[in-house]
């Protein structure tokens, strides 16, 4: 089944101008128009799902994000990752006309006051259950729910495997993790060799990340359940503070959140612990507060904005249910290097 995506590749325009002929004409060029409807005809493109009409048709005329953690409104607004995917979202919105809902992370069903959600977080649900109950449009982000749902993640194990595999090749064998807490609550340290279950990583993609450190570290010969881990939500600025006091010995910090790699970098710093000469880290995502750090921070592009713009598409864009991954980069910048240099 052809989409208004395919259409638009097809004619060699943007998503936006395809959106435009089907929806605003009188907003692009006769030639123009003309080009988008051949390419429509030829792929049996007989316009917009009327899924996606719903958000101009319908009642409320907006999309709800809900926030990835146990965060309320403002806090989501503080984190600027979660601040580039809504930047994509609302990139999505702009193209179909559309408003934009911040919902906060925990409530029992999909947010009121709109007409499809996009879930950022696994473990909503309750609420993935009562928007399918009541045909609510919907995708969900960072999970992989099945071929019947709608979704849209980066490839966190890659990336994952990919920060670590960097330390390893630089001659790093001494390793300490911190890990994502995704509700509100004290940090939880776990010592190497001490059993740690899954949810020590913290949601399933974070699981993924754990996995990937877990992969590279094999092929040298370690176990990453010796290496010492912290478990810490990302507003807590002491768990690099803690992670190091738990080990000492450590020469290169995976980061599973960008916000905890920029703090461990300042904690090494008030400690005297000189970034990259004493201590190597590489944080998870990207934000413009990495490029800002001193020194600038070696982090894993999780395409962020990207899997804003796409969950927007998905929901609006209606048709059947896609499954969309996302290739992660690694960032090079100027905190990582061989150990003891």
């Amino acid at each position: 089944m052809a989409r208004l995506l395919d259409v638009a590749k097809a004619a060699g325009v943007s998503h936006g101008t395809a959106s435009n002929v089907f929806n605003k004409p009188d907003l692009v060029r006769p030639a123009l128009r003309g080009r988008v409807l051949a390419a429509a005809a030829a792929l049996g493109y007989v316009g917009p799902d009327p899924r996606g009409r719903l958000l101009r048709d319908g009642k409320f005329n907006a999309v709800a994000v809900m926030a990835p953690s146990d965060w309320n409104i403002a806090e989501s607004l503080r984190n600027p990752v979660f601040h580039q995917f809504l930047q994509g979202v609302g990139e999505a919105c702009s193209e179909y006309g559309a408003n934009l809902v911040i919902a906060p992370g925990n409530p029992a069903g999909p947010a009121a006051m709109a007409d499809c959600v996009i879930f950022a977080r696994p473990d909503q649900l309750k609420a993935m259950e009562a928007a399918r109950l009541r045909r609510i449009p919907f995708t969900v982000v960072d999970y992989d729910p099945g071929p019947g749902i709608a979704s849209v993640r980066a490839d966190a194990r890659a990336g994952a495997f990919a920060a670590a595999q960097h330390l390893i090749a630089l001659g790093h064998r001494a390793f300490g993790i911190l890990s994502f807490l995704r509700e509100m609550g004290s940090a939880r340290a776990y010592p190497a060799g001490t059993p740690r279950p899954p949810e020590a990583a913290g949601i399933a993609t974070d699981q993924e990340k754990y996995a990937g450190y877990r992969d590279a570290l094999a092929e040298v010969g370690l176990d990453i359940g010796h290496c010492p881990m912290v478990q810490a939500e990302v507003y807590d600025e002491s768990a690099p503070g803690q992670l190091l006091d738990l080990a000492p010995q450590v020469t290169a910090i995976l980061s599973m959140s960008v916000m905890q790699a920029v703090n461990t970098v300042r904690e090494a710093r008030r400690r005297g612990v000189s970034v990259p000469g004493g201590l190597s880290v590489v944080g998870y995502n990207d934000s413009p507060g990495a490029a800002a750090c001193d020194p600038p921070l070696t982090t894993v592009g999780s395409c962020t904005r990207d899997k804003g713009l796409e969950a927007g598409r998905q929901v609006l864009d209606g048709g059947p249910p896609r499954q969309i991954v996302l290739a992660p980069r690694l960032i090079l910048r100027a905190t990582t290097a061989p150990p003891g240099r």
